[in-house]
């Protein structure tokens, strides 16, 4: 693994998506902030009377994944893209490079392959994570606010129906999925998206390594996680099942009705299987060219 995050961090690549990305989330965080600002104001001035009103204009609900700024929704539209350019032709540019035959001769086959796969997982999974982080810190020390139990507070009498709000606030606040979360905590909300995310794009890297050993064209390599990634969306929008298409479910917002929970699990599951018989299929298609 050591071997492999060298060379990651000696490619280009690595910075150029490592800033797009974080670049992606200091636009929104910006955006967000912007908008928390005059939501906030618009509250006071409408419902400075009702508490609950106001409390639930808060900024973690402008964290990137739930604002309604362009770069959040960009940020998760771009994703599978970004997170594997670094790593989704690592095998391509070892076989091109001849360095794959040294490799071989030194390690076993399949723990060649399989650090190759774990690590092009992880990496892709921590590029996802680690700028949505460093964006909720940055939204909360530009708005100040770091503890976010009053909003807890206030959603979870308005889920009850015990809120006292203003005509003007909008019950579509409420959450369908994992809203027992958002009663606790904002960041334990969050954080399951976020993570789940990061596990869809760990899965997305992967799926482009294994379809790697079966191409010779680099370019069509880097795309080809985006491209299922856009292709799902085109299907579960032609049938039309929206709430089992990770482009809406894997969205904070739930812009999309009728969302369960099984489609995480079973979409993961299915794209998991594909994605490790298609490199294990590739392995065994290549190792007489490749050892």
């Amino acid at each position: 693994m050591a071997i492999e995050l060298q060379k990651l961090l000696k490619r280009k690549v690595t910075y150029v998506s490592l800033f797009t990305l974080i670049l992606l989330v200091g636009l929104a965080v910006w955006q967000g902030f912007s908008d928390f600002k005059e939501e906030f104001d618009v509250a006071q001035r409408i419902n400075g009377d009702f508490a609950d009103s106001v409390a639930l204009i808060s900024p973690s609900q402008y964290w990137v994944g739930l604002s309604n700024a362009f770069f959040s929704s960009f940020f998760y539209f771009i994703f599978p893209l970004l997170v594997s350019l670094p790593v989704v032709d690592s095998l391509y540019q070892e076989r091109e490079s001849g360095n794959i035959h040294y490799q071989l001769i030194r390690r076993n086959k399949w723990d060649y392959y399989g650090k190759k796969f774990l690590f092009t997982f992880f990496t892709a999974f921590f590029l996802f994570l680690m700028p949505l982080l460093m964006g909720i810190v940055l939204m909360n020390f530009l708005s100040g606010t770091w503890d976010y139990s009053s909003f807890s507070a206030a959603y979870d009498r308005l889920v009850r129906g015990t809120a006292v709000v203003g005509d003007s606030t909008a019950l579509s606040r409420k959450k369908h999925l994992f809203s027992n979360l958002l009663s606790i905590s904002p960041y334990l909300y969050i954080m399951v998206y976020y993570i789940i995310g990061a596990l869809y794009a760990g899965a997305y890297a992967t799926f482009g390594l294994a379809t790697s050993l079966f191409m010779k064209n680099r370019y069509l390599i880097l795309f080809m996680p985006f491209s299922l990634y856009l292709g799902g969306w085109f299907i579960f929008s032609t049938i039309p099942l929206l709430n089992w298409d990770p482009f809406n479910f894997l969205d904070p917002r739930q812009p999309v009705g009728r969302l369960f929970y099984a489609p995480f699990a079973v979409d993961f599951a299915v794209l998991m299987v594909l994605t490790v018989s298609i490199y294990l299929i590739g392995v065994r298609r290549n190792s007489d060219i490749l050892s």
